[in-house]
């Protein structure tokens, strides 16, 4: 058992883009967007989620330009602070 987990973590580390859809088959919808998978949640919140990959948090809204917006804004205060560096 512990083999065949480790195998599949090791194929997970490699999913990019759409290969995490078919691990989640609540999600609809999902994309990548500055690194960061972006999802519709149509069964449970019927809102977008977007997940940070660097901080491990998950931002929530119900409109995907707004969502968007919230992250181009943390984006925007990273590339600020590495640039004041």
């Amino acid at each position: 058992m512990a083999a065949w987990l480790n195998l599949v973590a090791q194929s997970v580390d490699s999913y990019a883009a759409d290969d995490w859809l078919s691990l989640c088959p609540d999600i609809d919808e999902g994309e990548i967007y500055r690194d960061w998978f972006i999802w519709y949640d149509a069964e449970v919140a019927q809102e977008w989620e977007a997940y940070d990959p660097l901080t491990n948090q998950r931002y929530v809204h119900p409109n995907l330009a707004i969502l968007k917006a919230q992250v181009d804004e943390v984006e925007r205060k990273r590339s600020s602070v590495g640039a004041a560096a």
